[in-house]
């Protein structure tokens, strides 16, 4: 089926052109979407219109991914996790993660597949791409790191201030659920087979 273009569709084509494409792919996906349009006689007058206007929408968010990427290269991006022996994180740090803090530099939402990486299991230094858009992949420093002694100070108080607590609650109620059953099994009669009742 020949379809004309009407909006940039990544790793397909750019507004303006006119494709062939499968009759699957353009009824379930691109005609719906209205990322395309049959083209028709009518349709393909609209083509140089169409190729101008998208041309300009390009270049304006190439400008504009450039500018946000000159202020993301070079930054250095500090996550702390807890890690046992060999350094290995008791959870990964993902892509999602990474996003939420290239986000908080950059001032507007990033999306988390645009960050280019495997989860980390790792303390360490990485190095990571975030693809803005063709062409425009600044590189963020992501330093793995344990957290500062100043917050496993205060976390490690306040862990065993709980426990001592659930500790002293579970107590009572340990005591009181021992001397139930004694005296559940005290009133408790056996009745011989022969003496029950009918």
């Amino acid at each position: 089926m020949k379809v004309l273009f009407v909006q940039d569709v990544t790793g397909t084509a750019y507004a303006g052109d006119v494709k062939e494409v499968k009759p699957g792919f353009a009824r379930n996906y691109l005609l719906p979407r209205k990322l395309a349009v049959q083209a028709t006689k009518d349709q393909m007058n609209r083509v140089e219109g169409l190729q101008k206007a998208a041309s300009r929408r390009r270049e304006a968010t190439e400008g504009e991914m450039k500018t946000l990427s000159e202020k993301l290269s070079g930054s250095v991006i500090t996550i702390e996790g807890r890690a046992g022996r060999n350094n290995r994180l008791y959870g990964a740090i993902t892509s999602l993660m990474v996003a939420e803090q290239v986000s908080k530099i950059a001032g507007r939402d990033i999306d988390r597949r645009r960050i280019v990486m495997e989860p980390l299991r790792q303390l360490g230094t990485y190095k990571i791409p975030v693809k803005l858009y063709t062409g425009v992949e600044p590189r963020v420093t992501v330093v793995v790191a344990l957290p500062s002694p100043e917050k496993r100070g205060q976390e490690a108080p306040a862990a065993e201030g709980q426990a001592s607590a659930a500790a002293e609650g579970a107590a009572p109620e340990a005591e009181g659920a021992a001397e139930e059953p004694i005296a559940e099994a005290a009133s408790t009669e056996i009745v011989p087979a022969a003496e029950k009742p009918a």
